[in-house]
């Protein structure tokens, strides 16, 4: 731009020697010799051009979604990734119709014989955390209290049992109220006076911590101390505020972190079981997730896992059983326990395991009928059901509506998923993961085929 050569219409020509304010001043040293500082638009050619106004944007259209679409849109999400939300978990089970039977037993004979125990094993992605969700909404409804928890290597362990013991408590589910642990059902039973009686009739323990933090609640009108006392029995720590609560003449007891404390735990959740049913609830469900960390354990820490695992299994069977004798569960050093109350009680406990070489010895503990082993191959009329429930949820959920392509790729697919599973090649997650990608590519592709997809299919499921 500098020493560009300009013409100027009062001036002439000149030479630009310098630029002012972005350019849109010019510095020009005339050939009469003047130099003058002008505005660039008064030279030829830098008149200002009139520019037509941009095409406005489209914006898109923001109208928001109705409530069922959304709720449809978040349970189509929940399928892209293998999970069945739990609302809807009765509906999009795949099978098990054998699995269920046995559940639905065991729940039964808990409540009415006192206790019943589970054990399932499957591989990776074959349904053992949807089991237990669906155990859990299947409980809830025959009014069972619902304790649930997940095991992991690093932050919950197998062998740990205080800790968790501490999970099940603090993920206490009700039938009737949305709240979370023990403090519904401690408040429920303090302010009826027979219920505490009838707990002291039944406990064999002096000093028994239930019974105690029981009393102590119904002892003090301080929210805060009645809060303490609730964190502390569902495995908290002790704090100088309950000191104030603790009802005369009762010595305080311990709930043990460390040492043979199988015996205490699987004591207290037989309590919480008898305190359920005193409620006039059906009992307490003790739901234990990925057990299978039990395999990643060093030798030395099995047998501690043992002993949590065997002492809640004893508690729910006590007399039922064969194969656990409560002598083998040792005491703690401080203080003697039974393992279960004997009275009142309704304990169901289920736990899944994933096979491994050095799974849990769950044939020394349980009868064959008490273990599930998840049989993946599922029916193309099993499969089917699925794949209507999830075509009618995918259609809510984009805005459109079931056409004939959609309706062939279910009745194709089923079969080719049924062999998929078959041959191995598919888990039940990989099935309804590629349920929600069949539908996914119809709504996205119009003109795609419905026979050319369900070809497409049958190579990969060969």
């Amino acid at each position: 731009m500098i020493g560009e050569i300009v013409e100027h219409s009062q001036y002439g020509r000149g030479k630009i020697v310098a630029l002012y304010r972005n350019g849109s001043e010019w510095m020009v040293r005339f050939e009469s010799g003047l130099r003058f500082r002008r505005p660039r638009t008064e030279f030829e050619g830098q008149q200002t051009m009139s520019v037509a106004p941009a095409t406005p944007i489209a914006l898109p259209d923001i109208t928001p979604m109705s409530q069922s679409q959304f709720e449809a849109r978040q349970l189509v999400e929940a399928l892209r990734v293998g999970v069945a939300p739990a609302q809807h978990i009765q509906e999009l089970t795949i099978g098990l119709v054998d699995e269920r039977t046995s559940l639905r037993a065991g729940l039964n004979q808990a409540h009415q014989l006192g206790g019943a125990v589970r054990a399932v094993i499957g591989d990776y992605g074959f349904g053992k955390s949807h089991i237990v969700e669906l155990t859990a909404q299947e409980a809830l409804q025959r009014e069972f209290l619902v304790a649930t928890t997940s095991l992991d290597l690093l932050e919950l362990p197998a062998h740990r049992g205080f800790d968790i013991y501490h999970g099940l408590m603090h993920n206490l589910r009700y039938p009737d109220t949305d709240e979370r642990g023990l403090s519904p059902l401690l408040t429920k039973a303090a302010g009826l006076s027979h219920i505490v009686e009838q707990l002291g009739e039944l406990t064999t323990v002096e000093w028994d911590p239930l019974m105690v933090a029981l009393a102590a609640v119904n002892h003090t009108s301080s929210t805060r101390q009645r809060r303490a006392w609730e964190e502390w029995i569902m495995g908290g720590r002790r704090v100088k505020l309950m000191n104030r609560a603790t009802p005369r003449g009762i010595k305080f007891p311990s709930i043990y972190r460390i040492g043979n404390n199988a015996r205490q735990i699987a004591y207290l959740l037989s309590g919480i079981s008898v305190l359920a049913r005193l409620a006039g609830y059906s009992g307490l469900c003790i739901l234990i997730d990925e057990a299978e960390s039990y395999s990643l354990l060093q030798s030395k820490q099995r047998p501690k896992a043992s002993l949590f695992f065997s002492g809640v299994i004893y508690a729910a069977l006590q007399d039922h059983q064969s194969h656990i004798n409560a002598a083998d569960l040792p005491q703690h050093h401080f203080r003697e326990y039974p393992v279960a109350y004997t009275d009142r009680q309704s304990l169901f406990f289920l736990f899944t395991v994933t096979r491994s070489d050095n799974r849990m010895p769950l044939e020394d503990w349980l009868d064959a009928e008490q273990i599930l082993e998840l049989d993946p191959h599922h029916t193309p009329q099993e499969i089917g059901q699925f794949l209507e429930q999830a075509m009618g949820y995918h259609a809510r959920a984009y805005g459109y509506e079931v056409g004939e392509r959609q309706r062939q790729t279910r009745r194709g697919a089923a079969e080719h998923l049924a062999l998929g599973m078959r041959n191995d090649k598919l888990s039940i997650r990989g099935v309804v993961r590629m349920a929600v990608e069949l539908y996914d590519l119809l709504y996205l592709y119009p003109d795609y085929d419905a026979a050319t997809l369900l070809d497409e299919l049958r190579q990969q499921v060969r």
